[in-house]
Parts: structure tokens; sequence; C-alpha cells
């Protein structure tokens, strides 16, 4: 429904607010409806915006995809009268006096992008392209979630850490970009693919039919807790990789120069079969092939010890792969 064929109940009985929710709100029907008419008339403008944030954040090399929305009038309307009920966990100070002229810079998020990536790590050179690219209006916000026991201990110091109240995991920045004659502002969420699915999952279901069930939320944190073990799993996996493919270097490298090594052992021999009749020269190849040989069979050894040293390790990993698993999984 477009925003000019609301009234005030009709407004109030699609999005769930109460007469005394309403009340309770410092803004009145005909400034809301005028900020929702203004905001419908400008969505084509900032969807170019958003367009624009997506191409230039997909160019990160750690992004894996990117999403993006422009907030819908309605939900918009709803989200100011939640933040303007005074003594209520939702209250926010500065939408206090909001109207048509100044809730472009009040609310910050009326374009949403989402940066998704794979790994948990992969969050620190986006977080650097996105600060090359953009300057922060506000200080970078990096949510976790209660019980969260590690977060990246080399964040840069201007991200403000918080704990998110419905458990929810990613950095949050707003950037102001003027494409036009005013500031825009726009939300960027940096968060991993399984974090996206729990935090969509978590919407469609929380919100607005069971948001209080306790049923309802005591398996939506579990499966936020899944979700978290996901990618711990996941960068757990990536390292266990690169420590197998550095054993295997080691070993391949052994290996070659053992191969070379017995090459030339070999040309030393037709070497001395062609030099038979001559003493002299016979006898200093026959020097260099034994410091050859050697040489070959400390190779050999040490060859021996590396594979060793390679099947230990990787049973080790394996053990830890096992362990951690179950672990994340409890």
């Amino acid at each position: 429904m477009s925003v000019a064929e609301l009234t005030e109940d009709s407004f109030l009985k699609a999005n769930r607010i109460s007469q005394e929710e309403w009340q309770a709100s410092a803004i009145d029907w005909q400034t809301l409806h005028q900020i929702g008419l203004n905001h419908e008339a400008n969505i084509e403008q900032l969807k170019e915006t958003a367009e624009m944030y997506a191409r230039i954040i997909q160019r990160c090399q750690q992004v894996h995809s990117v999403r993006w929305r422009v907030k819908d009038p309605q939900h918009l309307m709803e989200k100011i009268v939640r933040k303007t009920q005074p003594n209520t966990p939702t209250f926010k100070e500065k939408y206090v006096g909001i109207n048509e002229t100044n809730y472009d810079s009040i609310v910050t998020d009326l374009i949403g992008v989402r940066a998704l990536h794979l790994f948990k790590e992969d969050c620190l050179p986006i977080h650097d392209y996105l600060c090359q690219e953009w300057k922060n209006a506000e200080a970078p916000i990096y949510y976790v979630r209660s019980g969260d026991d590690k977060v990246f201990a080399d964040l840069p110091d201007d991200v403000v850490v918080k704990v998110h109240p419905a458990g929810y995991r990613s950095l949050h920045y707003v950037f102001g970009s003027q494409p036009l004659s005013r500031i825009v502002y726009t939300e960027v969420q940096v968060r991993t693919i399984f974090e996206e699915g729990w935090t969509e999952i978590d919407h469609k279901i929380r919100y607005p039919n069971f948001s209080h069930n306790e049923q309802v939320c005591s398996f939506l944190l579990i499966f936020n807790r899944l979700a978290g073990s996901a990618d711990e799993m996941g960068s757990f996996v990536k390292q266990l990789v690169s420590e197998l493919e550095l054993h295997q270097h080691a070993i391949d490298e052994i290996t070659q120069k053992s191969e070379e090594n017995a090459q030339e052992v070999a040309n030393l021999f037709k070497l001395l079969e062609q030099n038979e009749s001559k003493q002299q020269g016979s006898q200093e190849l026959i020097d260099k092939l034994r410091e050859q040989v050697e040489q070959l069979q400390a190779e050999k050894k040490a060859l021996h010890r590396a594979a060793k040293q390679h099947a230990i390790n990787t049973l080790s990993l394996n053990a830890k792969a096992k362990c951690k698993a179950s672990e994340l999984i409890k």
C-alpha cells in the first residue's frame, strides 16, 4: 500500500502498534505521515546510491557477495514510533523532534548494504578496504553474542565492541556520501555467510509474530550457537589445510633434492666407466662419488624423518580437528 493511502488506523493495525504504544510516542500522525511520503518519493534515488555502494564493495577480494535494500516507508515509520517512546528499551534521544526535513540525517540506515564473507578473519581486510573507500560518519561497531569468548585482538582501536541483545554478530559502519544536494547515509554490515543465514531466519521468525515466545527464542539461541560454531569450524579447517600444505611442501623439497643427487651419482658412474684406463682421473671421480653417496644417504634419512614427522603431524591435526568438531557441536 502506498503511504498516500495510509490512514492512522490502517498504519497502526498493519504494523501491530497498540494504542498505548502510539500514545506513548512523541510524534504525531501528520509529521510521521509526511516523513513516509518524503521517503517514498526518494526511494529511486536511494536505490542508485545503494547500487553504487554494492558495486564498490564487491571489488574487495575477501567479499563473497553483497546484498542491499532501501528501507520500506512503513518500516521507517514504524521504527520512528519505537524510537520515540520514552522509558522503553528502544527509545533514542536523537529521534526527539524528528520531522520530514531532518529524518534522513537522524535515521542512518535508510540504505542498508551487507557484505558477506566466508571466514571470520576476512572481516579485517574488508574493514581496511571500506575505510579506504569512505569516511566513517560514526565509529564502527563490532556486535558479538553474549558468551562469545573471542573477539579479534587485532581489530583497530576505533572499533567499538558491543554485546547484541539478540545475539547478532557483525561489523556495522555508517558512511556518508553526497550524490546530490544532501548527504545520504548508508549502513554497511559485514558478516559471514553462516551468520547471515541465521540472521535472516531469526528476523523472519522473531518479527513480528513470536518475538516474546520463550520456546521459539530458545531454539533461535541454539541456532545462533550453531552458526557461530560453523564459523569457528570454517576457520579451523582453513588453518588445518594450510598446515598440511606446509608439511607436504617440506617433504617435496627434500624428495626433489634427493632425486637430483641420485641423478648426479648416476652421471658420475658413467664418467667413471669412461675413464677406467685413467687411474688418476678415476680416483678423483671415486672420491667425488663417495661424497655424493654419503650425502644421498643423509638426505634419505632426512626424508624418512620428515615423512615420519608428517605422519605424526597429520594424526595430531586430525585429532585436533575431531576434538574441535566435537567441542563445537556440544
